[in-house]
């Protein structure tokens, strides 16, 4: 049943955790820059899963869903997303937070029926009324079926800007909000706090994680696109698969898509075309919708800590194929010939010859990215098909395809289409499993010089977080986490989830009273396999101990600490705390990430 958001602020302190709650938004995203975009309130929905302490609303985390089409993950599937292995087996960001006296709420966006009333329905509501088997704008005349989880940005951002105001009505106590942005949430939650702040408007945020989000843009290579999009319209009706023009409307058309891609494929259109590119437009090209969708961003919060957690390789690795090779620029990802096809009378013997290749690096000019043929036989071979697109990278970058970043999964693309023989013909023959989702580059927002001329293959060497005149680039963010290898796209791991326990959970006892007698500090962090503890003074007989985050005391030591001491250490993985005690009880704590 749906609940409206005016009802919200009655009915919260009523709910306990297990039960989700469907709202409105009570402000109506500005769309006007797009054109011909009706503007209505969107429909969003939450979960609380309150702590394992005291069961109280008080240090509210929110998590926030990012790009999904078609909503495939319910509230609790989000918060699975935070399961990762370790080396104590399998656990979950949420459980450890939780434990800790954090309290985790899900902000899901459903897809749903906007009616001929303008009232908004859910589609997990809505009723099969013509008896088709399927739910859609069918069942409801004059409805219009809206994408939530690939829906406007700024839409969402409104639906997170209402569920803040809520949290901070209804918590106990003055505890400030962890806003936890992955993918796409992150820019959702970035517009939030932007919009909050330009209105005057608390949003009692202390700390602001995003995490693999595409602050620069994300990137699916345009010759899948473009094979995409003519494979499933492009073929003419008694070839056209079908089953991939849900992927090309739902998910590559869609406000998001549009809004984020950094080349999308329907600005490489001939005019008045559905599939045909202009051979003319070779430079990666965005969607209209993306500079109005950046003009509409703007900056970064300003009354936050701004961390970022990324998927992609921090040093530049490339990925890798299936075939354990790196992945470099014009990387072949498919070659597929003499593909069978069903016959179209009077030919027989249809079948297909597919290519797909990598944007090229800019030394190598244009360069083929995607090419179909189609031939069938009648008395004499006969060519129904034969499409080549080129593409060339610009003069600052080689093409984005093969940069680091956090990977996306090529099977998600075609996720429930198995058993179709083309799509199953074309996966088994590809090269890459995945491909670069989310630039290195973009999301660590690294500044560009010319502004937009982003540099895909950029060196980063960002310094150490905090540290001054050694940082040779500029990024918004005061800490981050960077891996040395590309993972997949927000992905969860021993080590980021050791950096976000880190950020997430504020120090406890005050350095004020040690730092009056002696100044001390770790020589990195996150460490390896020793420990370097700097000192200006010497302090005798000083208590050396680590906790882990169970409250377990897995090392202790005494040892007088004088310039550079170095500890030999063993642990796992993982977050710990480092306690220094002096004969006179000063007490020095700071949190350490092994990794």
């Amino acid at each position: 049943m749906k609940k409206h958001y005016l009802l919200l602020l009655l009915i919260l302190p009523l709910l306990s955790q297990g039960q989700t709650i469907e709202f409105e938004s009570s402000t109506t995203a500005d769309l006007s820059g797009y054109t011909g975009i009706d503007e209505f309130a969107g429909l969003g929905e939450y979960e609380i899963f309150l702590d394992t302490n005291n069961g109280v609303l008080d240090k509210p985390i929110i998590l926030i869903d990012g790009f999904d089409p078609g909503d495939t993950r319910t509230i609790t599937g989000l918060y699975d997303l935070l399961d990762f292995t370790g080396s104590q087996g399998n656990q979950n960001l949420g459980d450890l937070v939780r434990a800790q006296g954090f309290d985790v709420v899900v902000l899901n966006f459903p897809s749903y029926l906007r009616l001929s009333d303008n009232t908004l329905l859910n589609i997990d509501d809505a009723t099969d009324t013509n008896a088709d088997l399927v739910i859609d704008e069918l069942d409801y005349a004059g409805s219009t079926l809206i994408n939530g989880g690939a829906d406007f940005i700024e839409r969402n951002s409104m639906l997170l800007v209402d569920l803040i105001n809520v949290l901070n009505a209804d918590k106990v106590g003055d505890e400030d909000l962890v806003i936890i942005g992955p993918s796409m949430g992150g820019l959702i939650s970035r517009h939030a706090l932007n919009y909050m702040e330009s209105n005057s408007l608390d949003h009692q945020t202390r700390l602001w994680i995003s995490f693999d989000s595409p602050h620069l843009g994300a990137n699916v290579p345009l010759g899948f696109q473009h094979q995409f999009n003519f494979l499933a319209f492009g073929l003419g009706d008694d070839l056209n698969v079908v089953e991939l023009q849900p992927v090309v409307d739902g998910l590559l058309k869609s406000p998001a898509a549009r809004q984020l891609l950094i080349d999308h494929f329907e600005s490489h259109l001939q005019s008045g075309s559905d599939v045909v590119f202009d051979p003319t437009k070779l430079l990666p090209e965005a969607h209209p919708y993306r500079n109005v969708f950046l003009s509409n961003l703007g900056g970064y919060p300003q009354n936050t800590r701004n961390v970022s957690m990324i998927n992609g390789s921090g040093i530049g690795s490339p990925y890798q194929s299936i075939a354990n090779t790196p992945v470099t620029p014009g990387f072949q990802a498919l070659n597929l010939q003499n593909l069978a096809l069903p016959d179209v009378p009077p030919l027989s013997n249809v079948n297909a010859t597919i290519n797909i290749n990598l944007t090229p690096a800019t030394t190598d000019g244009s360069q083929l990215i995607s090419k179909l043929r189609v031939e069938g036989f009648f008395i004499f071979p006969i060519t129904l098909i034969d499409v080549e697109v080129n593409a060339q990278a610009p003069t600052y970058t080689d093409g984005v395809d093969a940069a680091s970043g956090g990977l996306f999964d090529l099977g998600g693309f075609t996720q429930g289409l198995g058993g179709d023989p083309l799509i199953d013909s074309f996966l088994s023959a590809l090269t890459l499993d995945k491909f670069s989702f989310i630039p290195s580059v973009s999301s660590m927002a690294l500044n560009s010089n010319p502004v937009g001329e982003d540099n895909w293959y950029h060196d980063i060497n960002l310094g150490s977080p905090g540290s001054n005149g050694d940082t040779l680039n500029e990024t918004p963010f005061v800490n981050w986490y960077m891996p040395d290898e590309n993972e997949n796209h927000v992905q969860l791991t021993e080590q980021n989830v050791a950096f976000a326990l880190s950020e997430i959970m504020p120090e406890t006892l005050s350095n004020v009273a040690f730092e009056n007698i002696v100044s001390l500090k770790i020589e990195k962090n996150p460490i390896d396999h020793e420990l370097t503890i700097l000192s200006n003074k010497i302090v005798n007989d000083a208590k050396i101990s680590i906790i882990d985050i169970t409250g377990k005391s897995v090392f202790q030591t005494i040892h007088t600490l004088e310039n550079r001491l170095t500890i030999p250490l063993n642990l796992d993985s993982g977050l710990y705390v480092l306690n220094v005690e002096t004969k006179d009880n000063f007490k020095y704590r700071i949190k350490i990430i092994v990794k």
